[in-house]
C-alpha cells in the first residue's frame, strides 16, 4: 500500500526462494533467501504455461529493463524471440484495459498491433468490496517483434536532423484509424449525451482555471481558450468508444521496412482503472499524437522544428482522414483538445520544467492561429 494517492494502491512482487544469501534480493534469518521472482526463469515460464501457452518451444527468456511501472520478459522459442510477457506490478480489480484492448483487436485481425495470446487473472481480499474479495489481471502475453523501433526515439533523430518524416507520420495516421475502426466495431460504443459534453467541458475549464493561475502566459489568453472550448461543446458531438487513452510516439513501435504497431493500452496512468474503460472520444488520441510531434521538433533542436513538427501534423491527420476505416474528426472538437493537451502540458512544464515551458505555449498559439 502507499498514499500517494487518494486509495490505497497494491502491488505485486512475486517471491522466488533461492538457495545463496548472495543472490537475493532479501533474507530472512540465515536460511530463507528471495528474489523478485520475475528474476526465476522457471517463474517466468510456469506464468506462460499458467496462461495455456505452449511452452515446450521455449528455450530461453530475459528480463528488460525499459520498463518502469511493469515488468517485461522475453522468451525464445528455438533460440528466436517470439514471445513476451508482460506482468502488471500495480493491481487493480477488474480486466486490465491493455488486456481487453489488445485481445478484441487482435481477434479482429488488426495488422496494427502485436498479435495477442493469453493473459492470467487473480483475486485477493479487499474490505472495501462488499464480497470482499478483488479480482485482476496479473499479466499477459502476446507476440514479440523483433527489430522495432521506439518511435519517439524514431521521430526524435528526424527532428534532430530535419529529415522528412511525414511518409511515416502519414502511415502513422492510417494506422491509428485503423485501430480506431477496429474498436468500434468491436467493442462498447455509446451516444455522447448532454452529460458526457458538460463532464468534459468542465474538465476543460478545470484545467484551464488552474493554468491560468500558475502560468501568466496561459492567463493572457483564457478568453480566447475558453471560447473555442465553448464552440466545441455546442457542436454535435461522435459516438464514443474505447480509445488508447494515452497515445503519443512513446506507444508505437517503428517496424523495419516501414510501419507501424501501437502498444501500452492502459491509458492514461493518473486516470483511476475503472475510468479507463469509459468510451471517449477517438479525438483525444489524436491530439495526443499531434502534440507528441510538437514535443519532437522541439526536443530535437533543430533550426525549423516548429516546421518540421507543422508537416508531421498534417501529414498524420491527412492519413488518419484517408484510412477507409478512419472515424470523422470534427476540426473544432480537436482543436479543443489539443488546446486541453497543450494547457496542461504549461502546467506540467511550469511546476517541474519551466525551461521547456515554451513548448506548450507555441502548441497554444498554434491552435489559435
Amino acid at each position: 500500500m502507499d498514499d500517494a494517492g487518494s486509495l490505497p494502491a497494491l502491488y505485486n512482487v512475486p517471491l522466488a526462494r533461492v538457495e545463496s544469501a548472495g543472490n537475493a534480493d532479501v533474507s530472512i534469518g540465515d536460511d530463507v533467501h528471495l528474489i523478485d521472482a520475475t528474476r526465476s526463469p522457471a517463474f517466468a515460464i510456469g506464468m506462460l504455461a499458467e496462461m495455456g501457452v505452449d511452452v515446450s518451444r521455449v528455450t530461453g527468456s530475459r528480463v528488460l529493463n525499459a520498463e518502469q511501472s511493469n515488468t517485461s520478459i522475453v522468451f525464445d522459442e528455438d533460440g528466436e524471440p517470439t514471445i513476451i510477457l508482460k506482468i502488471f506490478r500495480s493491481l487493480h480489480h477488474g480486466e486490465n484495459p491493455d488486456v481487453t484492448v489488445q485481445r478484441a483487436l487482435s481477434a479482429a485481425g488488426s495488422p496494427y498491433v502485436p498479435r495477442f495470446y493469453a493473459s492470467v487473472d487473480t483475486e485477493w481480499p479487499d474490505v472495501g468490496r462488499s464480497s470482499g474479495v478483488a479480482h485482476g489481471t496479473l499479466g499477459f502475453a502476446q507476440e514479440f517483434l523483433p527489430g522495432v523501433q521506439d518511435g519517439w526515439a524514431v521521430a526524435l533523430d528526424a527532428a534532430r536532423d530535419g529529415r522528412d518524416f511525414t511518409e511515416a507520420a502519414h502511415d502513422l495516421g492510417v494506422a491509428v484509424a485503423g485501430v480506431h475502426g477496429a474498436l468500434a466495431t468491436t467493442l462498447e460504443t455509446i451516444d455522447a449525451g448532454p452529460t458526457d459534453v458538460t463532464a468534459t467541458g468542465t474538465a476543460w475549464r478545470r484545467r484551464l482555471a488552474i493554468a491560468a493561475s500558475e502560468v501568466p502566459a496561459v492567463a493572457d489568453r483564457i478568453d480566447v481558450i475558453d471560447a473555442v472550448y465553448q464552440a466545441a461543446l455546442e457542436r454535435p458531438w461522435p459516438r464514443l468508444q474505447r480509445i488508447h487513452g494515452d497515445l503519443h510516439l512513446g506507444q508505437v513501435l517503428a517496424v523495419p521496412h516501414g510501419g507501424w504497431r501501437i502498444v501500452d493500452f492502459e491509458g492514461e496512468p493518473l486516470r483511476p482503472m475503472e475510468e479507463r474503460a469509459i468510451p471517449d472520444l477517438t479525438t483525444r488520441d489524436v491530439a495526443g499524437m499531434l502534440r507528441s510531434f510538437d514535443y519532437a521538433g522541439a526536443v530535437g533542436g533543430s533550426s525549423d522544428g516548429l516546421g518540421w513538427a507543422a508537416t508531421c501534423r498534417a501529414a498524420f491527420l491527412d492519413g488518419y482522414s484517408s484510412a477507409a476505416v478512419s472515424v470523422d474528426l470534427d476540426p473544432l472538437i480537436l482543436r479543443a483538445l489539443v488546446l486541453d493537451k497543450a494547457v496542461y502540458e504549461s502546467i506540467y512544464e511550469a511546476r517541474n520544467r519551466p525551461e521547456w515551458l515554451p513548448v506548450p505555449l507555441a502548441g497554444i498559439d498554434a491552435a489559435l492561429a
